[in-house]
């Protein structure tokens, strides 16, 4: 060969398969105008690559003197649809390969190697009757062999299928015929992985019968329309798909759509063909190389928009689906309505479209969390991006609301506390932003959003010795079950209030439910004493009210206050050591009124924002 041939595979094959070596032979047959073209694979056995031997047979033009100087010319293509080079990845497999071609009575044999000797002389061969080209594979190069389905005719079959499809379905639609036989023999099968003796053909009625649309877009060319050749078809089992350009009669893939958006019964195939695309692949033939000026981002559009029409209009369920999903957006993710894609092709993959979504509005955000001045544009940005981080917030709290209504009988009182106010915890008042979803104390009263600081365990237990009532009955770890969360720290000078939630024991024993109510009473003003700068006390007492509690409370004079459950309020003065008063409203509530309340707070909330999102979102459309 007129070139060096180790240093030429890894330059213009960088990411070899032995799939190539069957590709290269075939296209060879193929533009031989072979019609009968046969594959035969000899190996002992699948773990013995040493053995490994392919046969490819067709029945093409041959080895002619035209045929001949440009296979041992390297680069030296036979038109601007060929590359010259594909003969070259046989050698990164096999270290020979054995050629003998006959055409017209005449007959040339050699032996294709790294140091292949040009000077071959023709034969006559005036009893062989019939045009005839053998390529024997021999000494493979490599210590195995990748895949099983390298190997196998049922897998190597739909792979050559979609790597010819578009010069096949050509030659199908021109009326030629063509036969494509795949033999594999070998000694000791593995019928776990499919790999025994068997036999396949690939004929014309193998292929799928493509239909066509013509697309004409002055922004990709002014002259060449791209045709798109597809097939949709409703199968039994597991479908396919394959999307990919049509270069030069061969199949380029293309990742173009997520495969999780075509159903999983069908098989789908899109094709696109046009003149911009022709010659324009690398030297391997696995990749597309656009033509200059030709903006890729634009062209994926296109051309995903169009599929999107097709299987559309192939797969009316994509639609329902699709429909079905944009609603479930609409319901979960309102924050990110209008950064959803507003063309999609196919069913829409929810993980890939929300990841999106996501990005755009994280992008939005340090758009404007950098820019250094606040122009008109950059304000209203602002004001957009506040309501959409609001209705974030909203949506977290409905989680927040979902986890309460799962609680059951089943679940301890730290368990509910821990929802409402993290115990044991300390977050101090400067993390407020990072906190926000660290307290939950809003459940009760929005207005306890504000309050931040929840003391750490040793500090939460030097309180909770201080409030413990004699004779008052504690939980496993010899402490009652409280929590509380201040507006500030209230080691400082500064004046606090306290939100302080209390679960009691759920009983109908009126005595003991009115008891508990005198406790926390009690336990206020010993609170009162220990952080004298306490200036309101903000106490809930979460118990069951039943129908005879809630008339006692009534008697006793205390309110009930407006609630999809029961809540009562009661305001009670509790003394400072220095003789001030110090506010204590008091809630006695039971645990469903807690948890619907705040849902229908929080969903008027959402329900307004969501409105909003929405209008945002069809305006910018």
């Amino acid at each position: 060969m007129d070139i060096e041939a180790s240093g030429a595979i890894k330059h213009f094959y960088p990411n070899p398969s032995l799939m190539l070596v069957y590709f290269e032979a075939l296209a060879n047959a193929l533009d031989a105008n072979a019609t009968a073209i046969s594959i035969d694979i000899e190996i002992d056995s699948f773990d013995k690559p040493e053995t490994l031997k392919v046969t490819i047979t067709d029945d093409g033009d041959g080895f002619t003197d035209e045929n001949f100087t440009r296979f041992r010319k390297l680069l030296k293509p036979r038109d601007k649809y060929h590359k010259g080079i594909g003969r070259l990845v046989f050698l990164n497999y096999f270290h020979r390969v054995e050629v003998s071609s006959i055409w017209d009575g005449k007959r040339r044999d050699f032996t294709f190697t790294e140091d292949f000797n040009t000077d071959v002389p023709i034969q006559d061969a005036p009893d062989e009757d019939g045009n005839k080209t053998i390529l024997t594979f021999s000494r493979f190069a490599n210590d195995r062999v990748k895949a099983y389905d390298h190997l196998i005719p049922d897998a190597l079959k739909p792979q050559i299928i979609e790597h010819f499809l578009p010069i096949l379905s050509s030659r199908k639609r021109e009326g030629g015929s063509f036969e494509i036989k795949i033999v594999l023999k070998t000694t000791e099968a593995n019928p776990e992985k499919g790999f025994f003796p068997d036999e396949v053909m690939i004929a014309p009625g193998d292929l799928p019968q493509m239909e066509q649309v013509v697309i004409q877009d002055n922004q990709l060319d002014a002259f060449s329309p791209v045709t798109i050749h597809y097939h949709v078809e409703q199968v039994s089992g597991k479908g396919s798909h394959l999307i990919a350009f049509d270069i030069d009669g061969r199949t380029i893939p293309v990742s173009l759509i997520p495969a999780a958006s075509f159903p999983l019964d069908y098989r789908c195939v899109f094709l696109f063909e046009s003149e911009i695309f022709h010659t324009n692949a690398d030297s391997s033939r696995q990749k597309i190389v656009l033509p200059e000026g030709l903006r890729e981002a634009y062209l994926y559009h296109v051309l995903r928009r169009e599929v999107g029409k097709i299987l559309s209009e192939k797969i009316p369920a994509i639609v329902e689906k699709n429909k079905s999903t944009k609603e479930q957006f609409e319901k979960n993710f309102p924050h990110l309505l209008g950064y959803f894609e507003a063309e999609t092709a196919g069913i829409i993959d929810k993980d890939e479209a929300l990841s999106h979504a996501q990005q755009k509005f994280f992008k939005a955000q340090k758009e404007v969390l950098q820019s250094e001045t606040l122009n008109e544009h950059i304000y209203e940005k602002s004001l957009e991006l506040s309501s959409r981080a609001l209705t974030e917030y909203i949506l977290y709290r409905e989680k927040i609301i979902g986890r309460m209504r799962e609680m059951t009988s089943e679940n301890s009182e730290a368990d509910i506390h821990n929802l409402i106010v993290p115990q044991r915890h300390e977050f101090p008042q400067d993390e407020a932003l990072s906190q926000i979803y660290q307290n939950n104390a809003w459940l009760l009263d929005d207005k306890f959003m504000v309050f931040r600081t929840i003391l750490s365990e040793k500090r939460m237990d030097n309180v909770i010795n201080a409030i413990r009532l004699d004779e008052e009955k504690l939980d496993d770890d010899g402490r009652p079950d409280i929590a509380m969360v201040f507006s500030a720290d209230p080691e400082d000078s500064v004046p606090v209030d306290v939100v302080i939630v209390e679960i009691k024991k759920k009983t109908d024993d009126e005595k003991e439910n009115l008891y508990a109510i005198t406790q926390l009473l009690q336990r206020a003003e010993k609170l009162v004493q220990h952080c004298p700068n306490i200036q309101r006390v903000w106490y809930y007492a979460v118990m069951q009210v039943n129908d005879n509690l809630a008339t006692r409370l009534r008697q006793m004079k205390w309110s009930p206050l407006f609630s999809k459950g029961k809540v009562f309020y009661q305001e009670y003065d509790t003394s400072h050591p220095d003789g001030s008063i110090v506010p204590t409203p008091t809630f006695v509530i039971s645990f469903d009124a807690i948890v619907a309340d705040a849902q229908c707070r929080n969903h008027t909330f959402l329900e307004i924002l969501r409105s909003g999102m929405k209008k945002y979102a069809e305006d910018q459309k």
